[in-house]
Order: structure tokens, then sequence, then C-alpha cells
């Protein structure tokens, strides 16, 4: 795991700030993140910010789902990793029933035997235990 630069609280504060600037009340996150998501990217690549950091000025923002649960690192990695994929491939992972695939061709069944098997003789145990060999 790369070490990322400690930000100070004024740091996170002043991203915060930023981000509360462009956040409206009832705004929908995910879309909210999509917009963002480059962004977000863009700090934690190239201006040193850990997804934690950034995760606790969204929180200071008031940015979060309606639960009111702060971000972590990772669940804001992930949600932001969600938003920025295509809607159709969002959809397919999340949304979509389960649908097992069809078989290729009708499985094989195997015929019953013709005869029953012969009577084991009294005294020996249903199944033969194995013995290994000494090498």
């Amino acid at each position: 795991m790369v070490v990322k630069r400690a930000h100070s609280e004024a740091d996170v504060e002043a991203l915060s700030k930023k981000f509360r600037e462009d956040w409206s009340e009832g705004q929908v996150i995910r879309s909210w993140l999509r917009r963002h998501g480059e962004e977000l990217r863009n700090l934690v690549r190239h201006e040193d910010w850990a997804w934690v950091n950034i995760g606790r000025a969204l929180s200071q923002a008031g940015i979060q789902f309606k639960t009111g649960k702060s971000w972590t690192g990772e669940n804001l990695r992930r949600a932001v990793d969600l938003a920025m994929k295509p809607k159709a491939a969002r959809a397919s992972k999340s949304q979509a029933p389960f649908t097992a695939p069809a078989p290729a061709s009708p499985p094989v069944l195997s015929s019953p035997p013709s005869s029953p098997p012969p009577p084991r003789p009294s005294g020996e145990p249903e199944f033969r235990i194995i013995q290994r060999k000494e090498r």
C-alpha cells in the first residue's frame, strides 16, 4: 500500500469548503460522485491525498448518504468506482437479476443397472477399508 501524505485538519477543512460550495442539499450522491470522480481520483493520484482524508472532507461538508454514516477510505473509493462505471455496467452488476445460463445440450442420463449387485457375505462391512501402501 502506498503511504500518502498526512493532511492537516486545515487542509481537510479547506477541501471540505470546496466540496460544500458545489453541493446542494437533497442532491443525488452518485450523480455528484460521477461529476467529481475524476477530480477525486486526481487528488489521490497526483496530489497525494488519501481516500480516508477525502472521505473526512466529504463528511464534514455534509455529503453523505441518508444513513448519516461517515465516509471511510474504502467505501468512498468503491462508491466513486461504481459511479464512474458506464450505466450498463452498473446495472448488470448491481441491479440485474441472476439468471442461470441455459444448458447447451440435455444432460446425459445413465441407464439403471440391468441386475442388482450381488448380496454381501454376512459379516463383511458395507464399504471396504483401503489401506495405504508403504513407500
